[in-house]
């Protein structure tokens, strides 16, 4: 025990610096916003808080939701450590703190914890005098191995040997936890004994992820003109005009690793709970079936969950016309089909991540109606060209022939005039004579400067012509070496071929039948979710449609699901559906923007000795947290 863990934290300050951290079955996201600046009635006047540029500035990072351990070896990685230390993900032996979307291993959690406060320049310091109350930490073991040395004194906030950022002791910083609805009292408990007692954090609160994913959004439709004319460009983004409203209704679809949360709010972010609905399908359940589909029919790939995994992010998608693609498939040879590619697995010597390709037939295939294109496009360049010449060859004779006719005209004008002038001692036979040698010489000279000029075309276009047909061999020879290339790199790498898989697997969270569970998909979840709700509100649900999570991000994922929203929902409600840029840490933004309300650490966290204090009276989880999550829309 250092003297640093039992000096008492001071309780009173709400200026903390805030820890948001977004708790998720595969990846943390998390990150720090510095302390807001004082008020001006400070008692000591000392300025210890972060400006707004720092706040404004305060970015997401994420790591992995698990510790691992290398193969032969006692050390254990946590986190960003995995990814930093080991390439071959496949050899660790992993360990996950969430299944099913709840916290079941506490000690792999507070290492991850630990860890992400260790990032974000927070030195956890437990709380080690205080026992009693179970729980699921791991008794302060893990973070008593910490040197004292790598501990900042609960007393101030020091700046590191670089002075670029400060590091803060978690006595004296609030941990702003977002997490899944409907945990349980037992799990919610151990949450708090590691919160408080195993980490030491002076302040904590405790929101819904999809909560804060709705004041984002609801923020976001409130910048938006009230007109169907004037919408900003970002309300555009997903080919839908988005208006406000005013509703301050949402309803968020939370697709993530271990589940899919239909999270309908109302009063700028407050939840119904009675309408919540979960669907037990998640990225998870997507990434085993496209694993054991993989090893049933090629390689044996049971172990290799990370590579699967990042196999499904970079080849699915959602189809909108599943069963047509289905028929059409049975009907084409594999390797030939549009959606056919495939997945080069890394081989952790000089490839540490998989790559994409296309199938050698669907690539010659290619490559074919390429150089059909190109030898079209030349070909039609080659032609207006030629009609080009003989429009500028036309032009010249015709301004040509103007000039000659003018001409004839000005000689046949002066004949006539010294005709008149010398009566009849010239006689008249001769000039016309002459003026026809004189045009029959001119179109002969004509002629031979016209077949001049044909000459020099003639050469151009044979030397255009050669140098495009240099060009398609350069092509060709360039082809084939890429083709050489590629044939040798085939051979030496393994690869996976991945065709109706690419859209047949997250067909899955559309509908759930497809592999035995008696449930509907995510739209039939929607309607329930919302059926559920108040009848004045309905259409103010069908109208705010937020999706966040890790599925969101699967290509044509928003597409079908409006779809079948629109087939599903009263003909009279207009359905919208928004997708964010990121909805992965769209989230985390709405917990910073959030965190950032004046009176916030006051009204939405509790400290260390309120907690005990309400642990002492009998309060359960629901009294000491519950009203805290009901009051958001009173900010």
């Amino acid at each position: 025990m250092t003297a640093a863990a039992t000096v008492p934290p001071s309780h009173g300050r709400t200026n903390l610096p805030a820890c948001i951290v977004d708790n998720g079955g595969w990846t943390v996201k998390y990150g720090l916003l510095p302390p807001p600046p004082p008020k001006c009635d400070g008692i000591d006047g000392t300025d210890d808080g972060a400006s707004s540029d720092e706040i404004d500035n305060a970015r997401m990072s994420s790591m992995y939701n698990a510790a691992a351990r290398p193969p032969h070896q006692l050390a254990v990685l946590t986190g960003d450590e995995i990814t930093s230390r080991m390439k071959n993900l496949g050899q660790l032996s992993w360990h996950y703190s969430m299944e099913r979307g709840m916290i079941c291993d506490g000690e792999t959690q507070l290492r991850v914890w630990a860890r992400a406060l260790e990032v974000m320049g927070v030195v956890p310091v437990p709380m080690m005098t205080m026992t009693g109350g179970g729980g699921m930490g791991g008794g302060g073991g893990f973070l008593s191995s910490i040197p004292a040395s790598g501990r900042a004194k609960p007393s101030s906030s020091v700046t590191n040997h670089a002075g670029q950022r400060e590091i803060y002791s978690s006595n004296h910083s609030l941990f702003f936890l977002l997490e899944s609805p409907f945990v349980p009292s037992v799990i919610s408990e151990g949450v708090d004994c590691i919160l408080f007692r195993e980490l030491g954090m002076a302040r904590v609160s405790r929101m819904l992820g999809a909560c804060m994913a709705a004041v984002k959004y609801l923020s976001f439709v409130r910048k938006i003109p009230d007109s169907n004319t004037a919408c900003s460009t970002e309300s555009n983004v997903n080919g839908v005009s988005w208006i406000n409203d005013k509703t301050s209704c949402c309803c968020v679809v939370d697709s993530g690793y271990s589940f899919t949360h239909i999270v309908p709010t109302h009063r700028g972010g407050e939840a119904l709970y009675d309408a919540i609905r979960r669907l037990n399908i998640g990225g998870k359940v997507l990434t085993n079936l496209l694993k054991e589909s993989v090893t049933y029919r090629q390689w044996n790939m049971m172990d290799e969950f990370h590579i699967i995994n990042d196999a499904k992010e970079q080849l699915c998608f959602v189809s909108d016309e599943f069963d047509e693609e289905m028929a059409r498939a049975r009907e084409s040879r594999k390797g030939l089909r549009w959606f056919d590619r495939e997945y080069l697995l890394p081989d952790f010597v000089n490839t540490f991540v998989g790559s994409v390709r296309l199938p050698e037939p669907l690539q010659r295939k290619r490559e074919m109606e390429e150089m059909e294109s190109i030898k079209k496009e030349i070909d039609e360049l080659y032609n207006k060209k030629q009609r080009q010449e003989l429009a500028d060859e036309a032009r010249d004779l015709a301004r040509m022939q103007v000039e000659e006719n003018r001409a004839d005209m000005a000689k046949a004008s002066n004949g006539s005039r010294s005709i008149v002038k010398q009566g009849e001692k010239t006689s008249p036979s001769h000039k016309p004579k002459r003026e026809n040698i004189n045009r029959k010489k001119n179109k002969s000279s004509f002629n031979d400067d016209e077949d001049d000029g044909n000459d020099v075309d003639k050469n151009d276009s044979d030397s255009d012509e050669e140098s495009q047909k240099q060009r398609l061999q350069r092509l060709k020879a360039m082809r084939d070496e890429e083709r050489k290339r590629r044939e040798m790199e085939s051979r030496e790498r393994q690869a996976l071929a991945l065709s109706v898989e690419r859209f047949a697997i997250p067909e899955i969270l559309f509908r759930p039948s497809d592999i035995g569970l008696d449930c509907g998909g995510i739209a039939e979840a929607i309607v329930e979710s919302i059926d559920a709700c108040d009848p004045t509100l309905r259409a103010a649900m069908y109208h705010n449609i937020l999706l966040v999570g890790g599925n969101a991000k699967i290509p044509g994922f928003r597409e079908r699901l409006w779809t079948e929203l629109r087939k599903l929902s009263p003909s009279n409600y207009k359905v919208r559906v928004y997708l964010p840029d990121d909805p992965v840490s769209y989230a985390w933004e709405g917990a910073k923007q959030f965190a950032q309300l004046s009176g916030f650490q006051d009204r939405f966290s509790i400290d260390r000795l309120s907690w005990e204090a309400m642990k002492k009276a009998g309060k359960n989880q629901t009294e000491i947290w519950g009203s805290m999550c009901t009051n958001i829309g009173q900010k």
